[in-house]
C-alpha cells in the first residue's frame, strides 16, 4: 500500500470527515499552517473550542507520523517543521494542559512531547 494510501486508511479508521481523509496529510499540514498564522494575528479571531480542534489537528498529525511511516518526508515535513516553529512564536505556554490535567493523564500526553497541549494564543477573544 503507498503512503497515501495508508494514511487515509489510518483517517478514515478515526472517523474523520471525508474531506479530511481525502486531503490526506497535506490537508492537515495546510489546516496547522493556518492555524498559525491565525495565532499571528494581532488576536486569535476564534473561541476556545476551535483552538482545541486546531491542537487536535497537530495530534492527528503526531499520531500519524508514528503509525505510517513516510507519511511526512520531504517538503511535507519541513512545512510542519516550520508551521511548529511559527506556531511556538505565535503562542504562550498555558498553566496546564489545554484539555485538561486529567485528560492529559489518561492520554499520556507530557508538555515535552505533545507540547501543543499546553499553548494558546498570545491575545484571545473574550470567549476563549
Amino acid at each position: 500500500m503507498s503512503a497515501p494510501d495508508a494514511v487515509r486508511v489510518f483517517l478514515a479508521e478515526r472517523g474523520l470527515a471525508d474531506v479530511v481523509v481525502a486531503d490526506g496529510a497535506e490537508g492537515l499540514v495546510s489546516r496547522w499552517e493556518q492555524a498559525g498564522r491565525e495565532a499571528e494575528r494581532e488576536r486569535y479571531p476564534f473561541g476556545v473550542e476551535d483552538w482545541l480542534n486546531e491542537l487536535d489537528g497537530r495530534q492527528l498529525l503526531h499520531e500519524l507520523q508514528a503509525a505510517v511511516p513516510g507519511s511526512l518526508t520531504g517538503s511535507l515535513a519541513a512545512r510542519l517543521e516550520e508551521a511548529d516553529q511559527r506556531l511556538r512564536a505565535a503562542t504562550e505556554v498555558a498553566d496546564g494542559c489545554l484539555w485538561g490535567d486529567a485528560l492529559a493523564k489518561r492520554m499520556d500526553w507530557r508538555p515535552a512531547r505533545e507540547w501543543w497541549y499546553w499553548r494558546s494564543p498570545r491575545a484571545v477573544n473574550e470567549d476563549f
